[in-house]
């Protein structure tokens, strides 16, 4: 029996097509686009489902997008960032490429890729939700960050994901795991699973996209855990405007949807309910 192919690798030479999963029913009247995190593993979306049902309620259909399914060899974040602008831009998915989606959102490595699309005029008529997506990162977040990348070349991959775990779970979580579940079917090589993770997280160092934030005219909303000591509040901007609003989840680590998902969906959903009224 032929065995499956692992899952393909995020750095490659030519544009790949985006990893994608879906929630809700396709004929959902509004289209909500999330941009996932760095995982060593694509987990087909699981990682949104706790935080999913208010969209869903409000009537979305949710697209989730494996933010490192796009990353070529050589990429940095403005070239990943130029990638999903321009695939969410095409209308592939069936986003409108003038309106963009109804809803945006992204978590950690997809929140800052979100964030830099906000230049992009068909983003101005979305909601913008993030999940501990780091707007600028300081010294201390790429030391971090970078300090979890190499353990993956001089100690492997359990003792980078052993790392992370440390820094972004939150204090009343009951730590099951040290990462985010694997996908149903064969385990993808662990080099493979390496390169994403170091790879993925390299791509936030230094990044800036406070200008983009503050100019964004729509509403927009920073959730974070207040115990995170990754992503913290100070990695997060929003614009002078009454629609931007930062929230502080209690007791949750940068993963609140995970930590504090009743707290998590309530936010959201206060957020899409004041925007609708």
């Amino acid at each position: 029996m032929t065995s499956r192919p692992p899952h393909p690798e995020p750095v490659r030479d030519a544009a790949p097509a985006p990893a994608a999963a879906v929630l809700g029913e396709t004929d959902a009247p509004r289209h909500a686009v999330v941009l996932a995190p760095v995982m060593p593993r694509w987990d087909h979306g699981a990682f949104f489902q706790q935080v999913a049902e208010p969209l869903l309620a409000s009537g979305h259909r949710i697209t989730i997008y494996d933010t490192l399914s796009l990353l070529c060899e050589g990429d940095d974040l403005k070239a990943l960032v130029d990638r999903w602008a321009a695939h969410l831009a095409s209308g592939t998915d069936g986003t409108d490429g003038t309106d963009g989606p109804d809803l945006l959102a992204g978590n950690a490595l997809g929140g800052a890729v979100v964030q830099a699309l906000l230049t992009q005029d068909w983003t101005h008529h979305s909601k913008v939700l993030l999940l501990s997506g780091p707007t600028v990162a300081d010294d201390e977040l790429n030391t971090a960050l970078e300090r979890i990348a190499a353990a993956v070349g001089t100690h492997g991959l359990s003792t980078a994901l052993h790392l992370l775990e440390e820094v972004v779970s939150g204090p009343a979580r009951e730590r099951q795991r040290t990462e985010p579940a694997a996908a149903p079917g064969p385990a993808p090589d662990e080099a493979a699973a390496g390169r994403r993770l170091s790879t993925g997280l390299r791509l936030l160092h230094d990044a800036d996209a406070r200008e983009s934030v503050r100019d964004f005219p729509g509403p927009l909303l920073h959730l974070y855990g207040e115990q995170s000591l990754l992503v913290q509040a100070k990695h997060l901007a929003t614009g002078p405007r009454p629609r931007h609003h930062l929230v502080g989840i209690p007791q949750a680590g940068m993963r609140p949807h995970a930590d504090q998902p009743a707290l998590t969906r309530d936010a959201v959903a206060r957020f899409l309910g004041a925007e609708e009224s």
